[in-house]
């Protein structure tokens, strides 16, 4: 493939983002500050060099074809590739060799943070780390994908087994996944909780879409549980409120939940007779130019969380 005969342009992949953004063509064209005639005219050039519609008119509206949609997918992925190349470039000129990119799931303690950052900068101060949370469901595929440089997230097991040699894992911490429940709530006394349990109960939680080594594939698929209610909530301080009013309960790892526990009226139990043990890993990409950062910042972790 010759990607020196590309027949399209940045500014025909910008106008597929906005037009799939927007609700009409009139406020795409807006977004983008052109005319709604230059824009329709952008269209017609991008189908005239393509030789297919992009774009099928219902009425008023216009509806992406099937080759729209597909030249959409990689309008994305190009538009924000293009975005962190520009990021890069940016901290490059200020003194930065490295940006190195870690993904950390949304149910992650944050404590460590500023301390890890402040000692990075110091032990690495032409590294800077970008943190984000959009590799939180698949991490290892965010890896393989360049997505990310490095995954912080938790596993059932406390060696983890990596089948690709592309990836090194430094274990960091062990932690446990706990209820977080009202101590009104009837249950507060209960020495721990099982599945059945939340049969009952209105369960608060950050997302519905079943994550690896969490709660619904280690808790309640096994015993074939659903709660009675899932309310879903996307922010982690608004989960708490909720346990707190006592109107529903929550999962949460014990190091995520812990700096909570003085400030609201709420309580941890175990899941279990005997717990629901986690562990914690850094994985990264086994590249050169990875390897010492990573390292460097697998001992920060493992230092600052046990801390």
């Amino acid at each position: 493939m010759d990607i020196v005969k590309s027949q399209l342009s940045i500014s025909h992949l910008k106008m597929m983002c906005e037009l799939e953004r927007q609700t009409t063509v009139k406020a795409a064209a807006q977004a983008l500050f052109i005319s709604q005639p230059a824009l329709t005219n952008r269209i017609r050039e991008a189908e005239r060099r393509l030789n297919t519609p992009l774009f099928i008119r219902r009425g008023r509206k216009l509806v992406m074809s099937n080759a729209g949609k597909r030249l959409l997918v990689s309008a994305k992925k190009i538009l924000e590739e293009l975005a962190r190349a520009e990021y890069d470039i940016e901290r490059f000129t200020d003194g930065i060799d490295q940006v190195l990119r870690i993904g950390i799931p949304h149910y992650a303690s944050f404590v460590w943070l500023p301390k890890v950052i402040e000692v990075m900068n110091e032990k690495c101060p032409t590294v800077e780390l970008e943190i984000t949370a959009q590799a939180a469901v698949k991490p290892l595929i965010a890896l393989e994908k360049g997505d990310i440089d490095m995954a912080m997230f938790s596993s059932s097991d406390k060696q983890l087994v990596l089948d690709n040699t592309s990836y090194r894992s430094d274990f960091l911490v062990e932690d446990e996944l706990v209820a977080c429940i009202s101590s009104s709530h009837k249950k507060s006394n209960n020495n721990y909780l099982i599945a059945q349990d939340f049969l009952d109960e209105t369960y608060v939680t950050n997302s519905t879409v079943a994550e690896k080594d969490r709660e619904y594939e280690l808790f309640f698929k096994p015993e074939s549980v659903i709660p009675r209610k899932t309310l879903q909530v996307g922010f982690k301080e608004a989960i708490i409120e909720l346990v707190n009013a006592n109107l529903g309960i929550s999962i949460f790892s014990k190091r995520q939940i812990t700096p909570y526990l003085k400030q609201y009226n709420i309580k941890t139990i175990p899941l279990g007779e005997y717990g629901l043990k986690i562990y914690w890993h850094l994985v990264y990409l086994n590249q050169n130019r990875i390897e010492e950062p990573a390292s460097t910042l697998g001992k920060l972790l493992k230092k600052e969380i046990t801390r």
